[in-house]
């Protein structure tokens, strides 16, 4: 097998992924504050659509990573077993807490709802994405079939753009029409009914961007000058999309409230807003890739310890929401944010590195990326939050 490069965007890609799921949540949090106005709320609800394609990039990285590294060769036992020590054996633990041990609610919680708890990620708001991603790691095996049958075909450029065009069609149809029947369908086999209720929590509304990250990874350098000659024309349709999902959400905010919701992934002004954000990160990961200060080192360490911060950021900001109404009653809420989203990171990362120093327990808990020495031009699935996970949503 050929030496491969590294790529090191991902780590800033996976920080800026992980920095834009925090500031959603913090942005849930504190729009519902006593004395927000309808202006604030108008400057929130443009941040939080700025923000909205973290979760999509989460799983685009997630397809890059895993065929970059498990195109050429794959032993489909060796991966599944390093995925769910990995991944999903923090998941549990992490699960377990949120659910059985924290929240107000959780003295009502019982055992017996733990099959669909833990299929549909229901243990906390953030650990759903844990429950979807892993879907295209079990499928991935799949996937890198029809790829391959494909790729005799799709080598072709003109031929490769004409199906990505009519895939993301079809993308944005299908999306529609599931999330428009989501929980319809029941069953009471194994926590299914809990799946079947949470549709959107499956690889079905989410396939596009793992399939863009596989079609990235099979000829990176061509992504990479793609993005960077796209950059001008981008930045036009990146202001039109996000005027676009903005003056939808504005129609959400009534009185001192506004509804998130509006702005949710699965629409077509979202999924095409999303792809522009995704050439203009790209550009700023690669950029970010090739200097060192001590904000690329920061990014670089939010990427490496990813999974652990995502799994316990939402303990960090619950905690954080309460102090920082009680210190900053006057400040605008948007000041609020950015202060809670700042302590809430430091916090996560700090409490991260140093429980991935715990011999053992440590590796159970935040995942192995934080210490574990990669193969060179291995770059493994991200997040963080979500990952591709490797360590690490909304």
């Amino acid at each position: 097998m050929n030496k491969k490069l590294r790529l090191h965007e991902i780590p800033h890609l996976r920080a800026l992924a992980f920095i834009g799921v925090v500031v959603q949540h913090a942005i849930g949090m504190f729009s519902r504050s006593e004395g927000v106005q309808a202006s604030d709320l108008m400057g929130l609800g443009v941040l939080f659509n700025l923000v909205k394609f973290a979760v999509p990039l989460f799983v685009f990285m997630t397809g890059l990573v895993i065929f970059y590294n498990y195109y050429e060769e794959l032993k489909v036992g060796s991966y599944l077993v390093k995925r769910v020590r990995e991944v999903i054996v923090p998941y549990l633990a992490f699960t377990v807490y949120y659910y059985y041990f924290w929240g107000a609610d959780h003295a009502a919680h019982t055992w017996r709802e733990f099959p669909s708890v833990f299929l549909t990620g229901s243990g906390a708001y953030h650990l759903w994405f844990v429950a979807m991603i892993f879907q295209f790691y079990l499928l991935y095996p799949v996937f890198r079939r029809a790829f391959q049958k494909l790729q005799p075909v799709m080598s072709r450029e003109r031929v490769l753009i004409s199906f990505l065009v009519v895939l993301v069609g079809v993308f944005i149809w299908g999306t529609e029409w599931v999330i428009g029947h989501s929980g319809q369908w029941k069953s009471d086999v194994f926590g299914i009914r809990g799946v079947l209720h949470h549709l959107d929590r499956t690889f079905v509304v989410w396939y596009l961007y793992f399939v863009l990250g596989g079609v990235a990874a099979m000829s990176i350098g061509k992504w990479r000058a793609w993005v960077a000659r796209m950059q001008r024309w981008n930045l036009y349709v990146f202001g039109l999309t996000l005027g676009w999902v903005t003056l939808e959400l504005s129609k959400g905010i009534q009185g001192g409230t506004m509804d998130l919701g509006v702005s949710h992934s699965f629409k077509a002004s979202m999924i095409l807003f999303t792809l522009s954000a995704f050439v203009l990160l790209y550009q700023v990961a690669m950029r970010m890739s090739v200097r060192e200060n001590w904000a690329t080192k920061v990014s670089n360490l939010l990427g490496k310890y990813s999974y652990g911060t995502y799994l316990m950021h939402v303990f960090f900001l619950d905690k954080l929401y309460y102090q920082v109404n009680k210190w900053m009653p006057g400040v605008f809420p948007v000041g609020k944010v950015a202060v809670a989203v700042v302590g809430c990171v430091g916090l996560s990362l700090v409490a991260t590195m140093v429980i991935s120093k715990v011999p053992v327990v440590g590796s159970l808990l935040v995942g192995t990326a934080g210490g574990r020495k990669k193969k060179v031009g291995s770059v493994e699935a991200v997040p963080a939050g979500p990952s591709g996970l490797k360590g690490g949503g909304v």
